[in-house]
């Protein structure tokens, strides 16, 4: 039951997302949303992403202070609220505010659901734990692909986020088989002041991207409200008894090289699944063969997720980030290379999935199993507040290059848009390749493996130590041998009915200090 909602978590939020990816481009080649600016219909996916990158930190700190079951399930209940309204309402202000409230649910669900199971499962099941739980967004992305583009054709956008409900409603029935999860001793309140602030920090980030070509150098000055949000917000985390990011994770190397490589994982892939179906409508495909020809890509994600789950012991989190950001990038060139939806295209499709199945949980594993076991809600949270604000980044930077393309021809906005997630490929390449080549080791890192037959050589060692220095002391003062004390043995009548008498002081150098015993 741990691993189902743990993966059915994951399942739910990638299919979220990937609803928005789609309803973005069902609004941008409709009469629904045809007058307004891509910039502004992305914020579909950014009104989410926002709460979700905001809260992350916080809500995995309050699992694991406040119980993990118990966290989990209050997201439960909001998402559901925020997927109701999302259907439900008319106004697009309303809309953006409902996937808000649906990114605030998501963003408790996340780290509760895999520091429950991280919490509960012994250490050597770890890691397929977190291979599990990375797959199944793939198959949540592959779902919604598949499904959701009879949906749209159908429906309309709005059904979209119907399966979301349902599948939230499930899940919150599952919550009452599993375990409470852990709680911390600490008491006081939490730090929402800092919350606050760091939402509203990385929300004015993705408004000064957005608006970055149409407000010109007025966004300077957002991108300076914006600094002055987040120092705030760490300015809260280092005097607050309960921050809302745990700056202890931020000391350990390890957590600080997987936070930047899952950073630069967010703003690839959910770049990619932005231009993906944005790319195929602009060349005319009806909705349903667009999800036909987005379906291998998710298969291949949800293959690869789970094949890079059973290698990351041997190749390590960061073989899987380096050779997932080298097909990832190699696949987009190849993709430049084409006109139209070609077999190479196809093929480069599959590849793109492969990248991302590497990534997803190379990245999980490198930051999640860098914190202390009462971290690993807190290291979730953070992981996935990276990977979240690099997509809210990624997908808004990816509007402005598609609206104000840079390169030439027919679809130059979409080229510059490859282009780009080219360029982020590189950066996380070489990272992954900086961190392999790096062979100190980090300071916190104190898992020492010492073999048992060292250890039982040191203990027959002092033993042997102990048995010369005994039998150098005076016949008086040596320790009695067991095998010849002719006191009863302990619990027998004999030995319970002695009394132990106090033994008198000897005179010595010593007893004018300590004086005499009463």
């Amino acid at each position: 039951m741990l691993r189902l909602v743990g993966a059915g978590v994951m399942l739910t939020v990638m299919a979220d997302t990937t609803a928005t990816t789609l309803a973005v481009g069902v609004l941008r080649y409709t009469p629904a949303g045809a007058g307004m600016p891509l910039g502004d219909l992305v914020w579909l996916t950014s009104a989410a992403f926002i709460p979700i990158a905001a809260l992350l930190a916080t809500a995995g700190r309050w699992a694991d202070l406040f119980g993990r079951r118990r966290v989990l399930a209050v997201g439960l209940v909001v998402f559901v609220l925020g997927g109701i309204a999302t259907v439900a309402v008319d106004s697009w202000s309303f809309v953006l505010a409902a996937r808000a409230v649906q990114g605030a649910g998501a963003a408790a669900m996340i780290p509760a659901s895999l520091g429950l199971l991280l919490g509960e499962l012994p250490e050597a099941q770890r890691r397929g734990a977190i291979a599990l739980w990375s797959s199944a967004s793939g198959l949540g992305c592959l779902l919604m692909q598949a499904g959701g583009g009879w949906l749209a054709a159908t429906i309309g956008w709005r059904s979209l986020f119907v399966p979301d409900v349902v599948m939230g409603v499930a899940l919150l029935v599952a919550c009452a088989w599993l375990p409470p999860g852990g709680r911390a001793a600490a008491k006081g309140k939490p730090d929402v002041l800092g919350a606050w602030l760091l939402a509203a920090g990385i929300a004015v980030i993705v408004l000064a991207i957005s608006k970055a070509m149409a407000w010109g150098m007025d966004v300077l000055w957002l991108a300076l409200a914006a600094l002055a949000l987040l120092g705030g917000a760490f300015a809260q985390a280092r005097h607050h008894r309960l921050p809302a990011i745990d700056l202890a994770l931020w000391r350990r190397p390890k957590f600080v090289w997987g936070w930047l490589a899952t950073w630069g994982f967010g703003a690839l892939s959910y770049g990619l699944l932005t231009v993906q179906p944005l790319y195929l409508l602009h060349l005319g495909y009806p909705m349903l063969e667009v999800a036909m020809w987005l379906t291998p890509t998710s298969v291949a994600v949800v293959v690869t997720s789970f094949v890079a789950g059973r290698l990351v012991k041997r190749v390590g989190a960061y073989g899987l980030i380096y050779a997932g950001s080298l097909l990832c990038g190699g696949a987009c060139v190849l993709v430049l290379t084409q006109v139209g939806p070609t077999l190479l295209g196809l093929i480069a499709s599959v590849v793109v999935g492969m990248g991302v199945g590497a990534l997803a949980p190379g990245t999980s594993v490198a930051t999640t199993l860098a914190a202390r076991p009462h971290q690993y809600a807190s290291a979730v949270g953070a992981a996935t507040m990276a990977r979240m604000v690099g997509g809210a980044v990624g997908v808004a930077v990816v509007s402005v290059v598609i609206d104000h393309p840079f390169m030439t021809g027919p679809s130059a906005g979409l080229a510059g848009a490859l282009a780009l997630c080219v360029a982020i490929s590189v950066l996380i390449g070489a990272l992954a390749l900086t961190k392999i080549t790096r062979t100190r080791p980090d300071p916190d890192d104190v898992m020492v493996k010492v073999p048992r037959k060292l250890l039982l050589e040191l203990r027959m060692t002092l033993a042997t130590v102990a048995a010369e220095a005994d039998a150098l002391l005076p016949a008086e003062t040596r320790a009695p041998d067991p095998a010849a004390d002719p006191r009863p043995a302990a619990g027998s009548p004999a030995a319970t009915d002695r009394v132990p008498r106090p033994r008198a002081s000897e005179p010595g150098s010593l007893a004018g200090i300590h004086g005499h015993t009463n």
